[in-house]
């Protein structure tokens, strides 16, 4: 890395979804850079009376899709169940139609949520391993059930929204999933972008991703036999993370049973430095894997993307698609392997 180049400012390119990022690293000392978060709730009870979410609170759950049950004190380890206020329904067909120059679809699709704890209180920094093991569990099995269910499924996405900021209206430990009967677009181009990497380079493009970090270690956080933790080289938003399999895998559904539990270990560092090191921000958190008709093809990988919520989006960034970033991805990953 040239010293002169960061100190100034540079623009890197994200080589997986092709978008440039600005890096302002003087920005960062302006007033208010970086919001002031709300501060959380000192204590929160394991139980609460008016939360859905709660175990014995089922009359307020619309109905349960599936049970993971827990091994001795007779409580489920998760559920999922139907959103009561989807972005898509199954309760329609798949039918598209031209109005004008426009296209128009119905809103076809699934849209669950993965309570991930019986207990108010429990998120998964503080969950026991064998409780993150049964929440990464439901993930892989959800995923691939959503695909096997209905030939109509397109695209499934799993992602989790931590804090206000982030979207969340529950405080509940949750993830959701969006099963779409279209490929939405940004998962679309990821897949244009990996298939003429590959056309190019006889390449994977995250392969190549995952092999430069462990050799630099710059923006490594955290590795284990299975995954590696870094800061993005081309990070979007400050303290951006990504966990990626080492080995080549283009499916979340095909993770093997012991890549779940060292995909927990990955996941449950990854937002314990995070609530640590960054007093437990808002954040989204969303595994990115691939539309039905590429869950084989050798030129994509699947990985999880954790986007803090430091900064607000300015208009430059909304108008531009460019983002600007006061922090250094290097500068991060060294402030995140620090002990707290």
């Amino acid at each position: 890395m040239n010293a002169q180049s960061t100190l100034a400012g540079e623009i890197r390119q994200n080589i997986v979804t092709d978008r440039w990022v600005i890096y302002t690293p003087e920005r960062a000392n302006r007033p208010g850079q970086v919001r002031e978060r709300r501060t959380r709730a000192a204590y929160l009870p394991d139980h609460d009376a008016g939360c859905p979410f709660c175990a014995g609170n089922e009359e307020m759950l619309p109905s349960i899709v599936f049970e993971l049950a827990a091994d001795s004190d007779g409580l489920w380890h998760t559920r999922i169940v139907p959103n009561k206020y989807p972005v898509l329904t199954s309760e329609t067909d798949v039918a598209g139609t031209n109005r004008g120059i426009h296209l128009v679809t119905t809103n076809y699709g699934r849209h669950e949520i993965i309570i991930e704890s019986p207990f108010h209180n429990r998120d998964l920094p503080v969950m026991a391993h064998e409780e993150i093991e049964a929440v990464v569990e439901t993930y892989a099995r959800r995923h691939s059930e959503l695909y096997g269910m209905d030939e109509s499924i397109q695209s499934v996405l799993i992602f989790r929204n931590h804090g206000e900021q982030a979207g969340t209206s529950i405080r509940h430990p949750h993830s959701q999933v969006v099963a779409s009967g279209i490929v939405p677009e940004f998962v679309a181009r990821r897949e244009r972008i990996a298939e003429g990497y590959f056309q190019q380079n006889h390449r994977c493009i995250l392969c190549d991703v995952v092999d430069l970090e462990q050799m630099d270690r710059a923006r490594v956080i955290y590795e284990n036999a299975s995954f590696l933790l870094f800061v993005p080289f081309a990070a979007e938003v400050p303290f951006e993370l990504w966990i990626a399999p080492t080995r080549h895998s283009p499916d979340f559904g095909l993770i093997s049973r012991l890549e779940k539990e060292h995909f927990a270990l990955a996941l449950q560092d990854a937002l314990q430095i995070l609530h640590d090191r960054l007093d437990d921000p808002d954040y989204n958190c969303l595994i990115h894997s691939y539309s039905r008709q590429h869950s084989i093809v050798p030129y994509l990988h699947w990985y999880l993307q954790i986007r803090p919520h430091l900064i607000p989006p300015s208009g430059f960034e909304i108008g531009s698609g460019m983002q600007v970033n006061s922090s250094l991805p290097e500068h991060d990953a060294e402030v995140l392997r620090q002990e707290v």
